[in-house]
């Protein structure tokens, strides 16, 4: 892993390698190098960059809350009169990575299966699930399962409307998603979601 950290560092922009060696622990340098990689192959395989664009020039811009947009210029663009902005959404865990992109806003969120006694806290839950959710999550056949997929659902919205987490808004976040649409995928260890227009 620090072999691939040591060959990422120089390739990418000034900016992603700041915040990767932000991370005082060598897998959240690496999540953070690869997944930057993860979006530049992912841009190049659906034909959206032009194919000599390296990796260092695959730069971002934030706005005022700091969610992030690809500007890309004619020279740099593989689709002709296509919008000057790239949405992207970039996620990681200990051990997985989860990229998105579209010409609009879009969030995704990864995570893995929270732990049971989390779950258990009825005062978290509260502060974070609406009175149907944690109905639902009770009754489910597996309550941590079900949880996670709700939280990556409020996180990957929240991610593409740019807004951050709001805790007084959390519960109630998913009862109102128009335009976005949120699709999941779940295993037994990770949930995942996706949000965005379509």
């Amino acid at each position: 892993m620090q072999a691939v950290v040591n060959e990422l560092l120089p390739l990418v922009p000034f900016t992603r390698r700041d915040k990767a060696l932000r991370y005082k622990h060598l897998f959240g340098q690496y999540t953070c190098l690869r997944s930057w990689q993860m979006l530049h192959e992912l841009l190049l395989e659906h034909g959206w960059l032009s194919a000599d664009l390296p990796l260092a020039a695959l730069t971002y811009t934030e706005d005022a809350n700091g969610k992030p947009w690809l500007s890309i210029s004619g020279q740099q663009s593989a689709v002709s009169n296509q919008p000057s902005v790239i949405h992207f959404s970039i996620s990681h865990t200990k051990t997985a990575m989860a990229v998105a992109i579209d010409w609009q806003p879009v969030g995704i969120d990864i995570e893995a299966v929270v732990s049971a006694d989390r779950i258990s806290d009825a005062h978290f839950l509260s502060r974070t699930m609406s009175a149907q959710e944690q109905q639902r999550i009770r009754a489910a056949a597996d309550p941590r399962l079900l949880f996670t997929e709700l939280w990556t659902q409020k996180e990957a919205l929240v991610k593409a409307l740019g807004t951050g987490i709001n805790m007084d808004t959390l519960p109630g976040l998913l009862a109102v998603v128009a335009p976005y649409t949120i699709q999941s995928q779940t295993t037994e260890t990770y949930a995942c979601s996706i949000a965005w227009i379509e």
